[in-house]
């Protein structure tokens, strides 16, 4: 601002006069360095026309990129009793469960680099990052990471290693392989004693799952990027972890955010809502959506003391205004964001395909700005704002006045469970996968449920079907056959006869039959049945089944 210049600067202390600032020379003096740690950088405002009012802090900015974990001896976080309630509901991870992940991700970490390092790779880079609960510091159930091999625009002195890819770089599926191959030998190498099994999964991107014998379970997303002609003016994005980074400004309160993101990560869990390749919301949607409401709803607060004694009636007001919020939001025709300043308004023409896809618009608060929620359909938009609604018919019906009656409102939350296949419906579409052991059965799991979305897109855009996805897999006890459903508002029959849902169907298991390294032994047959049938059908004493 040219009428009110400001230099940025760091206050020690102020003093009234002259006088007493002498007298306090000589202990502000240092005389020897020291070292402190500094978690967040604290942005402070006050009206720029009136220097008499107190700063307050408008903004609390992490400082790194993977946020600290939230637990009961979080200190500057928010009220014991709000801690103790987390405690209670089983909100927080435990220290032993994050360092034991901290643990494994430094292991692979050095693993891979003995292999992709700048002595062995000249022409490519590789980067190994969390991403996902660890990111944030919330409690998840794996680790996610991602591994990225980026090749650079420079060829000069090539290795024999940077040959062997660039020689593969044309053939995609090959160049993947490989690098999974690569990654699969130096952990057998390197922690063979340590893990019960490692296994690949093939989804949109390569996966290795990874089972340790303290039972942390570490997945690794393969992404590979090929330099390409056309240049780009975004910064490439690496799964989950650049949006991620840039949310965190918006939050104003990472403390705050993080004890929301995990109650109502949990809250759709239990409630079958969560899940991309199931035609939810992902991890990133969620946290966008509680991003909104922090960065909406939280007022500047005057000291870190604020912070920490954030109650569990503010709490409470905070996922009020969450599922308020979203019930009330029109999904089918507003998009939810979080803008920036270099975000530069589109028509609804010039937007991108994955801009528009999707039957919720929660826009990324990163370039390109991309629709996280770009595999919602209208069935799974619908049942998540009748959970919204759900929730908000709970809070009518219980008290809400004291600390106590909210605490208690915030456990019943919780308490909602996942209503699969709902009262609407009338018949099940049931895959039953199998293969000959556990180990090929994720790998073609993974890759089936990278195919759903499309299916069931094609169900409702092709023959005006209303679907219920299931957002989990059973297996069988036996570990070589498992069984996914999809229910429909028609009866049994009626779909049995139904010409364009067998042309999508067909459609849909030619893309499972699509799968580059399919074995003869990964097997996929379907069946419909009416959910009476289903019901009593599960009733039958059989093989146990294991969700997953």
């Amino acid at each position: 601002n040219d009428q009110n210049s400001y230099d940025p600067h760091m206050t020690i202390a102020q003093f009234d006069n002259q006088e007493k600032l002498n007298e306090a020379k000589s202990s502000l003096t240092l005389r020897e360095s020291f070292k402190f740690p500094v978690q967040y950088v604290y942005i402070l405002q006050r009206p720029y026309d009136n220097d008499t009012t107190s700063f307050h802090i408008s903004y609390q900015l992490p400082l790194g990129p993977v946020l600290q974990p939230i637990n009961s001896k979080h200190l500057n976080c928010v009220d014991y009793k709000l801690q103790e309630l987390f405690q209670t509901m089983n909100l927080y991870e435990t220290d032993e469960s994050y360092q034991r992940k901290q643990e494994k991700f430094k292991k692979l970490s050095s693993c891979f680099e003995q292999m992709f390092n700048k002595d062995t790779l000249h022409c490519f880079t590789h980067s190994f990052l969390s991403y996902g609960s660890f990111r944030i510091g919330i409690n998840g159930q794996d680790l996610d990471t991602v591994f990225l091999l980026n090749e650079l625009k420079s060829i000069d002195n090539e290795t024999t290693f940077d040959r062997t890819l660039r020689q593969l770089k044309h053939d995609s599926n090959a160049l993947n392989n490989h690098i999974v191959n690569l990654l699969e030998t130096q952990i057998n190498v390197n922690l063979k004693n340590e893990i019960i099994y490692y296994r690949k999964i093939q989804a949109l991107f390569p996966i290795i799952s990874i089972l340790f014998n303290d039972q942390t379970k570490v997945e690794i997303f393969v992404q590979i990027e090929i330099n390409k002609e056309q240049s780009s003016n975004f910064q490439q994005s690496i799964h989950g972890i650049y949006e991620i980074e840039r949310l965190f400004i918006y939050v104003r309160f990472p403390p705050i955010f993080q004890h929301l993101l995990a109650f109502i990560r949990a809250w759709a869990q239990h409630v079958g809502l969560y899940g991309q390749v199931y035609c939810y919301l992902g991890g990133y949607s969620w946290a966008i959506l509680c991003a909104y409401i922090c960065h909406t709803y939280l007022s500047p607060i005057k000291s870190l003391s604020s912070i920490e004694h954030f109650s569990i009636d503010e709490f409470f007001s905070l996922v009020q205004k969450f599922f308020s919020t979203f019930a009330q939001f029109n999904w089918s025709s507003q998009e939810l964001c979080l803008y920036s300043k270099s975000y530069k308004q589109m028509t609804l023409s010039n937007k991108s395909s994955v801009h528009n896809r999707g039957s919720m618009r929660i826009i990324s608060p990163s370039p390109p700005y991309n629709n996280t929620g770009r595999s919602t359909t209208n069935s799974t938009r619908d049942l998540i704002i009748q959970e919204f609604q759900c929730v908000l018919q709970l809070l009518d019906s219980v008290n809400i006045i004291t600390c106590e009656d909210k605490m208690n409102a915030l456990k019943q939350i919780l308490e909602l469970n996942n209503d699969f296949p709902n009262e609407n419906t009338k018949s099940l579409l049931q895959l039953t996968l199998s293969s000959e052991n556990i180990h090929e059965l994720d790998e073609w799991i993974g890759w089936i449920k990278s195919r759903l979305v499309r299916f069931v897109n094609d169900c409702e855009e092709e023959c005006h079907l209303i679907i219920q996805t299931q957002c989990s897999i059973e297996y069988q006890s036996n570990n070589t056959e498992a069984f996914y459903s999809l229910a429909f508002q028609l009866d049994s029959q009626t779909l049995d006869q139904h010409q364009n849902f067998f042309r999508c169907l067909k459609k849909c298991l030619h893309q499972f039959n699509l799968y580059p390294n399919r074995k003869k032994s990964m097997k996929v047959s379907y069946k419909i049945v009416s959910i009476h049938d289903w019901k009593l059908e599960r009733m039958q004493p059989k093989l146990q089944r294991i969700i997953k």
